[in-house]
């Protein structure tokens, strides 16, 4: 059973949690704090797997920078007014919990390797233009910590691979392992407070995003550049190790992950 805390100034929204039927969804009942000092005594007092917190006023800042500097792994889910809602965000939290914490493989994953691969995951999606609904990504982000910017513009390179016909004949699940090679050995991770992720779209076409650290004010035209120059050192190591040429057919801004969905972000991207 998953242990939970709420954290809330809202009568109605604890009252509302009460009313949950804890044990159908594999949780036990939460506990409950008022402001951001409970919650904070109770994370360093009980060992929980996950923290929803609808907090008004400044409070919610102190337990924001907490949670982002102390518990930079420890899910957290959203709170709604709404209580089928709110059974939803649940469901999907289970369903990450279940994830991060299942044991069936012989693999040595852990919990930050499981949450590393569901981050990838997700934005292959994102980049690939799969996803219907951006609250669901939103909602998953908090929940694997994935501590990118949701709202903030990002970069995005649309990537030319003239011989990917030619290397994705020659390798089994080559698209897989070409994106996971580029992801994790070139252009992917977290680097000077910039995400860099890659999906490979058809055998030519690579596409690359450049993210910016959530929390983080930073200034774009400056993200811009060393985004830039990350990219291109990128493209000149897979030259170097892979024997893989690679050029940028288009770059430019997002106004942020939003304009992946559904191909949003398509028309506000400038020619490089």
């Amino acid at each position: 059973m998953y242990k939970l805390i709420l954290a809330t100034n809202r009568v109605n929204i604890r009252e509302m949690f009460k009313n949950i039927n804890w044990l159908s969804l594999g949780f036990c009942e939460p506990l409950y704090a008022a402001d951001s000092d409970e919650a904070i005594a109770l994370l360093n007092s009980k060992a929980v797997d996950a923290i929803g917190f609808y907090l008004e006023g400044n409070d919610v800042t102190v337990l924001s920078h907490f949670l982002h500097y102390e518990r930079p792994s420890l899910p957290v889910y959203s709170v709604s007014h709404d209580a089928q809602k709110q059974l939803t965000i649940l469901r999907e939290l289970s369903g990450v919990l279940n994830r991060i914490h299942a044991d069936t493989t012989d693999e040595p994953y852990d919990d930050d390797m499981m949450r590393t691969m569901m981050r990838d995951e997700l934005m292959h999606s994102l980049l690939c233009g799969e996803l219907e609904d951006f609250s669901v990504a939103e909602r998953q982000f908090k929940l694997i910590r994935a501590h990118i910017s949701t709202t903030r513009p990002c970069m995005v390179y649309e990537l030319d691979m003239p011989q990917g016909d030619v290397y994705m004949s020659q390798h089994a699940n080559a698209a897989d392992r070409l994106e996971r090679a580029l992801r994790n050995n070139f252009f992917g991770g977290y680097v000077d407070h910039i995400y860099y992720t890659v999906a490979v779209i058809t055998p030519r076409h690579i596409r690359a995003a450049a993210i910016p650290e959530g929390g983080l004010d930073q200034d774009f035209a400056d993200f811009e550049r060393r985004a830039n120059e990350h990219m291109q050192a990128s493209i000149d190591k897979i030259k170097e190790y892979l024997n893989l040429d690679m050029t940028v057919a288009e770059s430019g801004p997002i106004r942020n992950l939003r304009g992946f969905l559904n191909n949003e972000g398509g028309e506000e991207n400038g020619n490089s």
